[in-house]
């Protein structure tokens, strides 16, 4: 915002530039302020007929010596710009008091720091030319009258509450935007008291309508998705019903089947398995989308969860020839559901006993971290397989997104396990890390805050 805000006060303050530059390059150009006017002819009249006077009697040095003291420089020339007593030393002099000889009036030229006056002077039946060389006397009118304090001031201000009240709603949008990218879909963009008050007429300018129409694309996303969820959980829970009783159909038909028959069954079997497996994993994560927060929290050890979990992964880990490891620390309670914890620590170490290398090594860590002044329980799991390509680790913790495709699904899976985890993580206040290891392999870190009262 700070950019956005800086861009348009200097696209201000280079226009109002340009317009007084352009002003003060004016080749002549008059004073608009009576009373100086009057003041400034009343000084160069007396003088000027001073110096006048002194000329015509032959003692121009001697009126020019003490006029020196009031003036930078002041000058007697004719009509045609010759000079007769004295010299500004002012390049374009002559043209000037030609200017004002023809014109009869007086002319004033601004140059970087001064300005050069050339007034008409009637003295005993002579029409003469007094040229005034005028320094600036403080540093703004510089180039000419720039303006004063007071201007400026009363410009910032206003130029910086217009950048603010064009940048506010536009940093809005993008927190919005942000917010809706990393899943909020629920995210709108607010008036603030502040905007509701400076904004006399909300809806009606362009910034106001872009704002509507983003909530409303919002809130359009949001249906569309909760409409998704549901279609998805509906369809997979209605599965549910012909997924048994093709179960019980196979059980009959194997009863019934021929030798023969027995790799085709088996292969139906093998599908349905598959297929149940799916739909078993859809609809907890269904189910994990639809809560915001656990309402019937417990307190729940993570190293508990762990010890428990071991044998069960254990054993599946040596069906693939990989080994676990532990290293646990007391401690680790935190508050909300031991069976969402269970299965989002079980998904993350069921992927890792997939993609870990025969004869690998998965390593299970609990430990306790202050973060942010805050303590959170962490749950490690860390492997020695490929990893994951850097630019894919974020998007893994999206549902149905599988690193390496060519795998088959036995091996790969459905790309839904680290989706629940990662939702399991969020309902209870966490997240969950990921992270390649430099020696090869993938750590996955579940970081869930610590009950009160661990």
């Amino acid at each position: 915002m700070l950019r956005l805000v800086l861009k348009i006060f200097l696209a201000y303050w280079m226009a109002a530039g340009v317009v007084i530059v352009v002003s003060d390059f004016e080749p002549h150009r008059e004073s608009h302020h009576p009373e100086l006017e009057d003041a400034l002819d009343s000084s160069l009249a007396m003088n000027g007929m001073a110096l006048a006077a002194a000329f015509e009697n032959g003692h121009c040095s001697d009126a020019e010596r003490v006029l020196s003291a009031q003036y930078d420089a002041l000058a007697l020339a004719r009509a045609d710009g010759t000079l007769l007593c004295g010299d500004t030393g002012v390049d374009g002099q002559r043209a000037l008091a030609q200017d004002a000889a023809r014109n009869h009036k007086r002319i004033t030229s601004n140059r970087a720091l001064f300005q050069l006056i050339a007034a008409p002077l009637p003295f005993n039946s002579n029409n003469y030319i007094l040229l005034l060389k005028a320094r600036y006397n403080r540093a703004l009118q510089v180039y000419g009258l720039l303006p004063g304090n007071t201007t400026i001031a009363i410009s910032c201000v206003v130029t910086l509450f217009l950048a603010f009240l064009v940048a506010l709603p536009i940093r809005r949008l993008r927190t919005a935007a942000q917010e809706i990218g990393a899943g909020n879909l629920d995210t709108r963009v607010h008036w603030g008291k502040a905007s509701e008050t400076l904004h006399a007429f909300r809806g009606r300018d362009d910034i106001a309508k872009l704002v509507q129409d983003f909530n409303n694309m919002a809130a359009r996303l949001q249906t569309l998705a909760e409409a998704q969820r549901m279609l998805l959980r509906d369809v997979s829970h209605e599965l549910r019903s012909p997924l048994t009783r093709l179960a019980v159909g196979l059980g009959y038909a194997r009863r019934e089947a021929t030798p023969t028959m027995s790799v085709h069954l088996d292969r139906i079997e093998s599908e349905s398995k598959r297929l149940n497996a799916l739909i078993g994993q859809i609809l907890a994560l269904a189910h994990l989308e639809a809560i915001q927060t656990i309402e019937d929290q417990e307190e729940v050890s993570l190293t508990r969860v762990v010890l428990d979990l071991l044998p069960d992964v254990q054993y599946e880990a040596a069906r693939s020839g990989c080994v676990i490891t532990t290293a646990i620390t007391e401690g680790c309670t935190v508050p909300g559901n031991s069976e969402l914890l269970r299965a989002a620590i079980e998904n993350v170490v069921r992927n890792a006993i997939r993609y870990v290398h025969e004869n690998g090594l998965i390593h299970i860590e609990t430990t306790v971290l202050n973060q942010q002044d805050k303590r959170i329980a962490v749950v490690r799991i860390s492997d020695n397989g490929t990893g994951i390509p850097e630019n894919e680790l974020k998007s893994v913790l999206k549902p149905f997104y599988r690193a390496d495709r060519s795998l088959p699904w036995h091996k790969a899976g459905f790309g839904i396990g680290l989706a629940i985890a990662n939702r399991a993580a969020i309902v209870h206040g966490g997240t969950i890390n990921i992270r390649n290891r430099t020696e090869g392999g993938l750590i996955v870190e579940i970081c869930i805050p610590l009950s009160p009262r661990a």
